[in-house]
């Protein structure tokens, strides 16, 4: 099994305007196609893809979180998604299907699964995984969905 690590091209990251965050709450939303995650050199089963997303500010908070899975990720086997940072690819969001359309929360009004805060920029990742008896990267051939997540920078005021 091994991990696959890209960057997502910025043309899928969207700062949100002032009026659309206090509209939906979230500052940013990030979209993933199936294009972004498929690897047809990934073909072991229980793979990786981890996507970073970003970089937090350098003292910060993220505090809201949800995947909307707008059309169901297509393969063989199970493929999760988790959201989270570098050192922790699961911690704002754990890992849930995304073989599913539907909206993925942590927690009542989108609150992310642990408290992610920090003095120092972290990294921001989303990781799909495969389980080891089914299912590779290669075998995705479907998929869209949409990461919210509100990142406050603590240093502006």
């Amino acid at each position: 099994m091994a991990d696959n690590a890209a960057t997502l091209s910025t043309s899928y990251v969207q700062v949100l305007s002032a009026q659309q965050r206090a509209e939906r709450g979230f500052t940013h939303v990030i979209r993933i196609p199936y294009t972004e995650v498929y690897s047809a050199t990934q073909t072991t089963q229980g793979d990786t893809k981890t996507l970073t997303i970003g970089t937090t500010p350098a003292r910060y908070v993220v505090d809201r979180c949800l995947v909307d899975v707008a059309t169901a990720y297509a393969t063989t086997g199970t493929l999760t998604v988790s959201v989270g940072t570098s050192s922790n690819t699961a911690l704002v969001l754990a890992a849930a299907s995304c073989k599913t359309a539907g909206v993925l929360s942590a927690d009542a009004g989108n609150a992310a699964a642990n408290k992610c805060t920090g003095t120092s920029a972290a990294t921001l990742q989303v990781r799909f995984t495969t389980q080891s008896a089914t299912g590779a990267i290669s075998d995705i051939t479907a998929g869209d969905l949409y990461v919210w997540l509100r990142i406050i920078d603590v240093a502006q005021r």
